[in-house]
Formats: structure tokens, sequence, C-alpha cells
């Protein structure tokens, strides 16, 4: 996210905020030309490229400050002034290299989910470029999450610890030293059903990804706490039967297993009270789409979920005062059975409106027992800066198909 006297930057077009991206992760620096036209424009020869080049620097001085605001430009280079501008990025390399717990608190705040998710200008240089960086601060953000995970576990810190231990688990699902914080913090807190069902978790996750058992600290510790469960009540939880491996998969079944084991996950977690979660499944519609959107709506309803369907109505350039209130009042009483399971296709053809009020659901989606899953196409779909702004950091996860 990108600021500029507290407020957030965000052009229209896909392009544009690449570009910002670029410019404003190296800023300070001189970009040439070519170069961008290059990266953002790969299929256009060098005249449209600087041609498409120029327009997308036209939209951002649409957004940004007149006269001596941050951007520098001449006929050969580009150049983004960081003195001028708050970059969450650049923020977050200075709290990890500080270092400090409070430093390390603030950077991990900081990271909201993947490196400009939901930018998707079109771009195999692009791609490239973004997905190198995408790593490199998931895996800085998981360190941060571990270091302090082991402070707060010494520090008896269990509520904190079980929070981190979340996120960490946001980040890699596979990450066994987030599954032992998490079932020592909820047995110090009195919470051992929870503790069992995190530990079922765990042996669930590996099962399906990689085909293995937790391994053996993670047994170990789960051995010892269960035997303290003994001691407790006479009658000891029972050890789940690990389900059995899945056959294997063409590619396009696989994508569609992915996504339902994240779906899954999802409802697992707002039926241990861990809080909702929202996903925006990006793609055209077709069979396939349409056959996903029906597999979750089974698995939700298996699980004890209500559910609800909804379309965003046609009316992105004309308000329409009936439809928006019969929008707004019918996805509010879907709300009212929880756990409830909320799809709402479309959004690429909302009206802001439309747009506040999910982003507002997604906020809600994430302190409650709401799975709420949206639909767009490719092309329009709304991931700018100020929509995740609006929706107070909860969790929400893009998937194309």
């Amino acid at each position: 996210m990108i600021n500029i006297n507290g407020e957030t930057l965000a052009p229209n077009s896909r392009k544009a905020k690449a570009l910002l991206a670029w410019l404003a992760v190296n800023p300070d620096r001189q970009h040439p030309r070519e170069q961008l036209a290059a990266v953002l424009w790969p299929d256009s020869d060098e005249i449209q490229g600087r041609h498409s080049l120029r327009q997308a620097l036209a939209e951002l001085r649409k957004v940004l400050p007149d006269d001596a605001g941050p951007l520098h430009t001449t006929k050969d280079w580009i150049v983004l002034d960081s003195e001028q501008i708050a970059v969450d990025v650049i923020d977050f390399d200075k709290e990890l290299t500080s270092g400090t717990d409070m430093a390390l608190d603030r950077a991990i705040e900081l990271y909201t989910g993947a490196f400009l998710e939901g930018c998707n200008p079109h771009s195999d240089s692009f791609d490239e470029w973004l997905e190198t960086y995408r790593n490199d601060y998931s895996i800085r953000a998981s360190a941060a999450l571990e270091q302090r995970l082991a402070s707060l576990l010494e520090q008896g810190e269990d509520e904190r610890v079980a929070y981190f231990a979340v996120r960490l688990l946001g980040i890699d699902p596979l990450r066994e030293q987030a599954y032992r914080a998490l079932l020592w913090a909820h047995v110090r807190l009195g919470n051992h059903a929870a503790a069992l069902r995190w530990y079922r978790r765990c042996q669930n996750v590996l099962q399906r990804e990689l085909g293995v058992e937790p391994d053996p600290a993670t047994q170990a510790l789960y051995a010892e706490l269960l035997s303290g469960w003994v001691a407790e009540s006479a009658e000891a939880p029972v050890k789940p039967a690990l389900p059995t491996k899945p056959p294997a998969l063409t590619c396009s079944a696989k994508k569609t297993a992915r996504i339902l084991y994240l779906v899954e996950t999802a409802i697992e977690g707002i039926l241990d009270n861990i809080g909702g979660q929202g996903f925006l499944i990006r793609g055209e519609s077709t069979p396939e789409k349409t056959a996903l959107l029906d597999s979750i709506t089974t698995l939700a309803t298996s699980r004890g979920f209500s559910c609800c369907q909804r379309e965003v109505p046609g009316f992105a350039n004309a308000e329409d005062d009936a439809l928006w209130e019969a929008f707004t009042r019918g996805t509010s009483a879907c709300l009212l059975n929880q756990p409830v399971l909320l799809v709402v296709e479309n959004i690429h053809l909302a009206s802001l409106g439309t747009l506040k009020l999910l982003a507002g659901l997604i906020a809600a989606a994430g302190n409650g027992a709401i799975l709420l899953v949206m639909t767009s196409c490719f092309e329009g779909e709304p991931l700018d800066p100020v929509w995740r702004g609006a929706m107070r950091g909860a969790p929400l996860t893009t998937v194309d198909l």
C-alpha cells in the first residue's frame, strides 16, 4: 500500500497500479522508460509500448499531487521520490532491520497478505518480478513470526502465541512449529478441546498435502499432552483416523482439489471459532467455475452451514435505488443464521456502494462465523488498496482459475 499525505494512492487501471508498484518498491532510482515499457507491455513494439507508458503515467498524475510531487520524469527515465511517499513494504523492511520485539510486531502487522495480491497486469516479466518479491516477503514475515513465537512461548504469553501462530499458518499451513505452539498455548489456557482440534488439523493438512504424518516432535508433544488429559479425565480424547491418500489427479482436478482444501480449512477454522474467511475466485464464467461453486456449497452444507447465493446486478454505471436496496436487504438477511456461506457472484459489475458493502462483509467475516465467497472476471475486478483498506485487514484469499 502506498500513501501520500495520509491518503492511499489507487489508480484505476491495472497497468498504472503495476507501474506505481514497480516504482514504489524501488524508489529514488532512475528507471529507463524502455525497460518499463518492455516489462509492462511485452507484446507491443517500442513505439506503442512507450505510448502506453505515457498513458499510464498520465493516470498516475491524476492521483499524485501537482507540482513538485514525488513523480519525476524525463524523456528517458522515471523516478519516484521516497521522501514524499509512504510505502508499506519499505516500512516493513525498516522494522525488520531494527529487529526489536516491538519493531517485529509492527512488521508483522504490516504484512497483511501476499505482496501485491490481486495485481495482474498480464505480463510474464512483471509476474516473474512479482513472484520474486512475493516469496521474499512471505519468507521474511514467516521468520519474524517464528522469532516472536519463540520469545512469547518462553514468556508464557499464550494468547499472543495463539495469535502469531495462526498468522504463521496463514502464510505456510505446513509449518509444524506453529501447530506445536498452538498446542502448548491452548493447553496452558485450559482449552484442551481447541488443542486437540489443532492437532487434528495438522494431521489432515500434512496428509493431504504431503501424504505424511506429523514429525516425531509434534507427535511426542501430542502424546505428552494427551497423557496429561488422561490424568485429568477418565475419558481421553480419541485420536482421529487419518484420511486416505487421494488418487492421482489431472491438472484441472488438482487446482479444484486445492481450492476445496483451502475452503475446507476455512470452514474448520470457523467451526473452531478461529474466525471467518473471504475468498475471491477470479475467472471467466465456465461450467468448471459453476461446478466449483456447487462443490463449495455442498461442502459447507455438509458441515452445517446455511447457504445463500447472491448475484451483483449489472448497474455499475447507473445507480438503481430499488436494485441496490434489494441487494442490500437480501445480503443482510443471509447473515442471520450463522455459520453461513454467502456466495456473491460477478463483483466486477458492482457499484462503489456495493463494493463498500462487500468490504464490510469481509471485515465482518474475519470476526464472525461467515464464509464469504465472491466471484469476478479478470477484467475490472476491484482489488485495489482503497478497497482492501475498507476490509480492515480481514483475511481474503484470491484464487485464479
